[in-house]
């Protein structure tokens, strides 16, 4: 008698199709996003840095899955006059790296605080959890649902927006930039293991200093 066994296999996930979508180009008070000076080279002893240039992207804000895509352009965080927000927390991460894992948990253990503090977290993600294999939606909504985030989470594919602009070649890649004027204060590659002091650096930056002409 000849027994025949069948496997079951399972197809992955269609690559995430990460067209450029169009974007807002003002705050939401209907403030014009700065032109001048894009780039993502932070301030340093000898000058000012960039402006991060007014990329838009597909994602969760708020990490609201049920809501569906959205366009997210860093314009809607652009604040003069920090209404809203004094800071903005960017953080690129890929799934199958525990780095970015253990800092995106530490982050979410301290979404609240940061947000009390007029911090705005915002991540792109670039690989999902193999990188053997491109980036999926699947990828995307797993790690909204494995980490529990709260905050922004948008789709850069390959670092497709945020690389034009970065060397980014050590993930997370960190950076703190002043919602006044979108100046790129720091960039840091690399785990952080004490968020809440690494945010507080810039905060006390923004605090002590006027924003950048």
């Amino acid at each position: 008698m000849l027994l025949a066994a069948c496997a079951s296999t399972k197809a992955d996930p269609p690559p995430f199709d990460d067209v450029d979508v169009a974007g807002r180009s003002a705050n939401p008070d209907g403030v014009a996003y700065p032109t001048e000076d894009w780039g993502a080279r932070p301030r340093s002893a000898s000058g000012p840095g960039q402006r991060i240039p007014d990329f838009s992207f597909q994602g969760y804000p708020d990490s609201k899955r049920e809501d569906g895509l959205q366009v997210v352009s860093f314009a809607d965080f652009y604040d003069p006059e920090q209404v809203r927000y004094k800071l903005m927390y960017l953080v690129a991460v890929v799934g199958w790296c525990p780095h970015c894992q253990a800092e995106t948990r530490r982050i979410v253990a301290n979404t609240d605080k940061l947000r009390a503090e007029g911090v705005v977290i915002v991540q792109t993600m670039m690989e999902g959890a193999d990188p053997d294999r491109p980036l999926s939606l699947v990828d995307v909504d797993d790690w909204v649902a494995s980490m529990g985030t709260r905050f922004t989470v948008l789709i850069d594919v390959e670092a497709k927006r945020l690389g034009t602009v970065a060397d980014i070649s050590g993930v997370p890649w960190n950076a703190m930039i002043d919602t006044r004027s979108m100046e790129v204060l720091d960039v840091t590659e690399g785990e952080i293991d004490d968020v809440l002091s690494y945010v507080a650096g810039g905060l006390g930056w923004v605090s002590t200093h006027e924003p950048r002409p």
